[in-house]
Parts: structure tokens; C-alpha cells; sequence
């Protein structure tokens, strides 16, 4: 009797011997999907990821990541009812980006310090692309529009913290489990919430956990080096794969098919409707792929192109699926929950982009612009990581230090408005909202 794993690696099997056959049939246009992909990985997202990658990588050794998830504890409690030790989960989302916080999400479910439908939300609002990704990668890289790349994090934030509120009021699951995931709380030290002790808790968790480190700088240097380059060479070899699965799909002219089908509803009757296709399926196996060639193409006007995008980027790729689904197998959280949080931010993403893309552009547009943003490659009129301007050469790497300062600026906000959140709460007397509620 075929079970429902049973099945899946039947499936997964025949689609590894397709590819393998259309490798020895198509060998000229599968190494050619294979260059692309490779190209845009080592020219994009290489340089501009490894830095990012690199500083995250430090500050968590150092135990800077641990001091911000404490100091986001107050606003993860009264915006999204999820518990203070999500707050590290939550921090490593937004700068490393997904699936990173899968990892830690998982932990915390082992240790029972989250129930399972806390650990599904947790995960749903951690399961971001990282500012670097969304601004430098996509904005610069792809689009050659850092304005662009910050409408796109705008909107993306925007509909994850829409997602996180509607979640919010999800009645709690496995009750028969809180009361020793609350004790393991109140033995954490997470169940006081006012200005003072949220500083005094951050301390010490920066100082504990550069303690339980215990390398030296040189030492955690060397290993963010090697554990970021690692992870970008697991970032490439995926768009490789995913590159040469989306050409299989084009050599197997499902995509002509499906194009002549939607040829007879007048309104989706687009000259481009076959390439819009392929770039929507390219993001739907991995998000580079699907932003690239959605950047690549104007293949509709500019807010439903971007709509498309964004929603792309909610979705977040079957690839990064596979890892969130790899790094929770241990636990028991539900692929599907997290399923139906990436429909959900996708389809969020979608509409707030497609009514609000119009009105936000002439708002950015209007703003002063900083250094950053007004740098001649932006305006080169050249993709890839170097552009000759004026004879010339300049990449990405020159707009490391002003984005990540842009960056630091946004996250300091966050955090202050985390901390007033617990002044007012110990100014008025009031305790943080029980998880249970």
C-alpha cells in the first residue's frame, strides 16, 4: 500500500530520472540553463551576500543577535501574542534572512519553551528575505533601482506584519502542554516585561552567550567566513538545480500549453504571456531565479510587474520550503501551517503591491536621496555585480557600508519601539499578554 511518503519518493525519484534524461537528450541547453545560473549567483548574489552573511555570522558569535531578540521580546508579546524567546528567532530572520531561523525555531520547540501552533506563527513571521537581499541583490543587482529594492522590503515587511496580526488571533492548540512549556519559561527568567528588566535581560543574554562561544575574534572570523561561504555555495548549487529544472519544464512545452489555455480569456491574452510564465515558475522553485527573470522582462505595467514580484518573494521558493522542511523534521510542526503562510503572505504581498506600488514610488521618488542611492551604477544602465561607468569600473561592494548603516538605522527604530512598549507597560501596570490568550 503506497503511504503518503511512499509516494512523494516515487515522485521525487521520476522527476530526478526526467531530468537525468533530458540532460543526455538536451545536453547544449542544460549546461546553457546551468551557466545561468551559475552566472547569476556568482556575479549577484555571491558579492553581495558574502559580507552581510559574514557580519551576521560575528555578531552572533558575539552575542549581539541574542541581545536584539531580547530587546524585541515586548513587541513580539503584544502585537503577535507569541513569547519572549521568539525574540532570537526573530532577529535572526530579519538580518540573515530565510530559512536561518527555522533552525532556531526548531531548537525551542525541542526544549518546549514555545507550543507548537507559538512555534508555526514564530516561524511564519521569521520566514523573511533579508533587507541585503530585497535592497542590494534585487534592487541593485537585478533591477538597477535601489529605491525600487526598498519599495519591494517596505511592501514585504508590510504584509508579513499584516500576516503576523491576522495570526495573532488563532485559538492556541496542545493545551495540554502549556503548563510545562510555562514553567520552562518562568525557569528561562521570560515572564517579567518592563523597560528595566528587558535591558538587564539583554545584557545578559549578550554576555551568556559570548560566553558559551568562547572563540576568540580571530577564531569566529575565520568560521564566519567559512560557515557564510557555505551557505552561499548551498544557495548556488540550488539555483543551479532549480535553473536546469525550470529548462526541463520549457523543453517539455508545459508553458506553450498553458499559455494557448489562457490565450482564450481576452483579459490574460498577452503577447509575453509564455515568458511571464516561465519567470512565474522560476520563482516558484527559488526566488532569485523568479526575481531575476521578472526583472529582466517588462512584461506588464509597473505595479502589477512588481505585484507579481513581491508575491514571489511572500512565497519564498519550494527550495527554501525543502530546508525549512528539512531543519523542522525533528519536531512536530506542520509543514502544511507553514504551507498556508506562505499563500497567505504571497497573496498579501500581492494586493498591498499592486494598489499601494503607484502612491509609494512618488513618495520615495519625492524623498531626498542619500550618497548611496544616487551612485552612478545605480543609473549605469548595467546588470551584474561591476558596471563601466565613465570608463570606469564599479560593483556592488561599494554600496555595502552606506545600505548596512541604512539598515542598522531601521533596526534601531524597531528596537526602540519594542522598548516603549514595555515602558508603557510598566508605567501603567500592566503585564505582558499571556500566550494563552
Amino acid at each position: 500500500m503506497f503511504t503518503a511518503k511512499r509516494l512523494t519518493t516515487l515522485l521525487l525519484g521520476c522527476l530526478a530520472l526526467l531530468l537525468v534524461l533530458c540532460m543526455i537528450v538536451f545536453p547544449d541547453r542544460i549546461f546553457q540553463a546551468s551557466l545561468q545560473g551559475l552566472s547569476i549567483w556568482w556575479k549577484l548574489v555571491f558579492p553581495a551576500l558574502l559580507p552581510f552573511l559574514i557580519i551576521t555570522e560575528i555578531l552572533r558569535g558575539l552575542g549581539f543577535l541574542h541581545a536584539i531578540g531580547t530587546l524585541l521580546e515586548p513587541l513580539l508579546r503584544y502585537l503577535f501574542r507569541l513569547p519572549g524567546a521568539g525574540g532570537w528567532p526573530l532577529s535572526i530572520g530579519l538580518t540573515a534572512g530565510a530559512p536561518s531561523a527555522a533552525i532556531a525555531i526548531g531548537e525551542l520547540r525541542q526544549n518546549k519553551l514555545v507550543t507548537r501552533g507559538e512555534a508555526e506563527r514564530l516561524l511564519s513571521l521569521s520566514h523573511v528575505a533579508s533587507p541585503m537581499m530585497l535592497i542590494t541583490v534585487i534592487g541593485v543587482g537585478f533591477l538597477n533601482n535601489a529605491k525600487i529594492g526598498m519599495a519591494l522590503a517596505l511592501l514585504h515587511y508590510g504584509a508579513v506584519m499584516i500576516m503576523g496580526l491576522l495570526e495573532r488571533f488563532k485559538s492556541p492548540h496542545a493545551v495540554e502542554e502549556e503548563s510545562a512549556i510555562a514553567s520552562n519559561r518562568l525557569s528561562n527568567g521570560s515572564s517579567a516585561l518592563s523597560a528595566s528588566s528587558t535591558f538587564h535581560k539583554s545584557i545578559t543574554a549578550l554576555r551568556s552567550a559570548h560566553d558559551n562561544d568562547g572563540r576568540t575574534f580571530g577564531k569566529l572570523l575565520g568560521d564566519s567566513v567559512a560557515h557564510s561561504i557555505q551557505q552561499l555555495m548551498v544557495i548556488g548549487g540550488v539555483m543551479i538545480i532549480f535553473s536546469v529544472l525550470s529548462q526541463v519544464i520549457a523543453i517539455s512545452s508545459i508553458t506553450d500549453y498553458v499559455a494557448m489555455a489562457l490565450s482564450n480569456i481576452e483579459w490574460l491574452r498577452l503577447p509575453e504571456t509564455k515568458m511571464l510564465l516561465n519567470a512565474i515558475m522560476s520563482g516558484v522553485f527559488e526566488i532569485h531565479l523568479g526575481a531575476f527573470a521578472m526583472g529582466q522582462n517588462n512584461l506588464l505595467s509597473d505595479n502589477w510587474q512588481y505585484a507579481i514580484l513581491s508575491a514571489i518573494l511572500g512565497w519564498g521558493g519550494l527550495s527554501a520550503h525543502a530546508q525549512v522542511k528539512s531543519f523542522t523534521l525533528s519536531t512536530d510542526i506542520r509543514y502544511s501551517v507553514f504551507l498556508r503562510s506562505r499563500l497567505l503572505h504571497a497573496i498579501i504581498s500581492f494586493v498591498l503591491t499592486a494598489v499601494l506600488w503607484n502612491s509609494l514610488n512618488q513618495w520615495l521618488s519625492g524623498l531626498a536621496s542619500p550618497v548611496f542611492l544616487s551612485h552612478p551604477l545605480l543609473h549605469s544602465g548595467q546588470t551584474g555585480a561591476r558596471a563601466t561607468v565613465g570608463g570606469q569600473a564599479f560593483d556592488v561592494w561599494i554600496l555595502m557600508s552606506p545600505i548596512m548603516m541604512w539598515l542598522g538605522i531601521v533596526m534601531l527604530l524597531l528596537l526602540l519601539f519594542s522598548v516603549i512598549i514595555a515602558f508603557f507597560a510598566q508605567s501603567f501596570g500592566r503585564s505582558a499578554p499571556n500566550s494563552k490568550r
